[in-house]
């Protein structure tokens, strides 16, 4: 059974070996991109069929479950299967949350908590991206969590407080006020031991501001018998534990480009306003083509024999452009687009059925931005791809990925691969993937190692 202790087999650079389980594929990537910047070896895998047969040496092995959407009982049956897995022995839980508490993840916290029978360290926040924690309650640039626009969209009907929830999965929980953590690591690994032999299964923590995190991370490993539950701004802050290292991205086996046009497919699949206005951006720069999906085209049991014969003639239209475009060397957008009948709960299918469409063309890019979780398990899915070595990020939240040997044919360049999920970042932020991945890719050609980030990603 995988393990959660201080006798957790450590790193050669003074951390643990880290088994992270996330719920959705760009949220595994973000939590996994903190682990990389420190140089530790990180590896994102679809499921826990992949974690069977992972390396066993990677440092942090980071695992997608993709249950987001399950029944309880189904994303337990996947919890289990990983940590069972070869790979996941002698690794530390770190159990990766949405920072807006979607998803069943209090119950998968109590499926975790029942099998390695330690206290969950509860913190969502990630300060830098506009999430606090405060009273037990997230908030989100201030505005408390249930009455933000997101959570009346999807769970207006549902407990907003993290203990609420935690206690209707079973759990005993308590709050650890900010001012514990403010009393420093030691005082705060006091108080978690404490809350421990007082049986609390759960203990929500308030996180304000960056330097709780990082309290809470020297904390978290003082503590026995104990694993965390976060966003990715917890990983961020444990990472920061490792001493720092030259060049430790730069060390990273690139892959070479040679054969491939260096153009770049940018997939939205997120029908949020900030991936709108992301789009936008991107549709006003030169050698970009810009290409919208109609849902409808989509939903073929909708249509009519003859609609159904117009929409195969348009879509494989738009194909062919594609494929074109991309042939030539040119950057493309490709967006679902929204009608009356756009439901939230339809994405995984429409997901799906968009990288059904874009298939050749997204094989023979060089490399891929999506933006949108299930979009991008969608499409990594489409093209056979479980396994992704976590390289470093364009800027915080989006993530820069290489395609993994095992997943291709020898003769197969590799692709560079950006994920971001879709509701946070700068208008820019897609923009800046696709330069990063350019430059990457310019780098691999001339054989030398360059900046991977150009100038204006770095800007926070």
């Amino acid at each position: 059974m995988t393990e959660s202790t201080e006798s957790t087999c450590m790193s050669p650079r003074s951390l643990p070996r880290y088994l992270v389980l996330a719920d959705d594929l760009s949220g595994a990537a973000d939590c996994a991109a903190g682990f990389a910047s420190a140089g530790l070896s990180t590896s994102v895998l679809l499921d826990a069929q992949a974690s069977a047969g992972a390396q066993s040496d990677v440092d942090v092995l980071t695992v997608d479950t993709n249950s987001r959407r399950d029944t309880a009982a189904e994303a337990a049956a996947k919890l289990q299967a990983v940590l069972a897995a070869p790979a996941s022995q002698g690794r530390r839980v770190l159990k990766k949350i949405d920072s807006t508490l979607r998803g069943g993840w209090a119950q998968e916290v109590a499926v975790l908590q029942s099998a390695l029978h330690v206290i969950a360290l509860v913190a969502p926040a990630f300060p830098q991206m506009g999430r606090t924690m405060q009273g037990g309650v997230v908030y989100v640039h201030g505005v408390r969590l249930a009455d933000t626009a997101t959570w009346q969209l999807e769970h207006a009907d549902r407990e907003d407080r993290a203990a609420q929830q935690l206690h209707a999965a079973g759990l005993r929980c308590d709050n650890l006020p900010a001012s514990v953590l403010d009393a420093g690591p030691e005082a705060t690994a006091q108080a978690i031991a404490h809350a421990r032999e007082q049986g609390v299964q759960a203990l929500v923590l308030d996180v304000l501001h960056d330097q709780h995190l990082q309290t809470l991370a020297q904390a978290s490993l003082q503590v026995e018998q104990a694993f965390c539950v976060c966003s990715a701004g917890l990983s961020h802050a444990l990472a920061q534990q490792v001493p720092a290292l030259p060049a430790s991205v730069g060390s990273l086996d690139v892959p070479h480009a040679a054969g491939r046009l260096p153009s770049v497919v940018t997939v939205v699949g997120s029908m949020s306003a900030i991936a709108q206005q992301q789009l936008t951006y991107l549709a006003e720069q030169p050698g970009t083509r810009l290409h919208v999906v109609h849902p409808g085209w989509l939903r073929s049991d909708a249509q009519t024999t003859q609609g159904q014969k117009l929409v195969q003639t348009l879509v494989q239209t738009l194909v062919q452009t594609i494929s074109d475009e991309v042939a030539q060397g040119l950057d493309v957008v490709v967006s679902l687009g929204a009608d009356a009948q756009t439901d939230p709960a339809e994405g995984p299918i429409l997901a799906r059925q968009l990288a059904r469409l874009l298939h050749a063309p997204m094989a023979a890019a060089a490399g891929l931005v999506i933006t949108g979780g299930e979009t991008a398990r969608a499409v990594l899915e489409e093209l056979q791809l479980r396994r992704l070595r976590v390289h470093s990020e364009s800027e915080p939240g989006v993530v820069l990925c290489i395609t993994e040997n095992q997943d291709i044919e020898q003769d197969t360049p590799r692709q560079w691969i950006a994920t971001k999920a879709g509701a946070f970042g700068h208008p820019a932020s897609l923009h800046r993937a696709s330069r990063a991945i350019h430059s990457l890719l310019a780098a691999s050609t001339h054989g030398g190692h360059t900046d991977p980030l150009p100038t204006e990603s770095k800007q926070r």
